[in-house]
């Protein structure tokens, strides 16, 4: 039984083994994460200084620091890549919200250019208003919302595209200057 014990004691090269590191009580925690919120690289001279408050070993000191430094370093990634999902998700709901302006556009597009190929007067009859619409937008005085009626540009024979191109873009605006 001797040989043993003896045995369990002793590791390979005929070293003693090393007592088992106790872990650290709360308040010699609160002073490493102080120490180490107010510096996160350890000098010699400091280790030395909390190993003695502490009453542990420097090396378990330099150890802590380590593990917290590796502890911080990946609180940092998942902190990066939290903000990076947020950001990919408002992009993405940017990105819808374009892709329906971009439907809406190409549909009002649609509409102008039936009015060119089939001319004021037909067009207004087969089409829908040019205008906005919700009953929020219809309050509002932006061009998208403005209602263009063709049958009064005067002459029917001759398409208002200055009209047109005024009532699509917004009245502050002209594609040419008029004589």
């Amino acid at each position: 039984m001797d040989s043993h014990l003896h045995h369990q004691s002793q590791s390979q090269g005929n070293r003693p083994l090393k007592p088992r590191k106790k872990r650290l009580a709360r308040d010699q925690l609160n002073l490493l994460e102080t120490s180490f919120n107010a510096n996160q690289k350890l000098k010699a001279e400091h280790k030395t200084e909390l190993a003695r408050q502490l009453g542990v070993p420097p090396e378990q000191v330099a150890i802590w620091y380590q593990n917290r430094r590796a502890r911080h370093k990946n609180d940092a990634i998942e902190h990066d890549y939290m903000n990076i999902q947020l950001e990919l998700g408002n992009v993405l709901a940017e990105n819808i919200r374009l892709e329906k302006q971009v439907s809406m556009l190409k549909f009002e597009l649609n509409k102008v250019q039936q009015m060119i190929l089939f001319g004021p007067t037909s067009s207004a009859a087969t089409l829908p208003s040019v205008s906005g619409s919700s009953d929020e937008q219809a309050n509002s005085s932006s061009p998208g919302n403005m209602i263009c009626n063709w049958g009064d540009a005067g002459n029917d024979d001759i398409f208002p595209v200055e009209e047109l191109y005024t009532c699509l873009i917004g009245s502050d605006t002209q594609l040419w200057p008029l004589n």
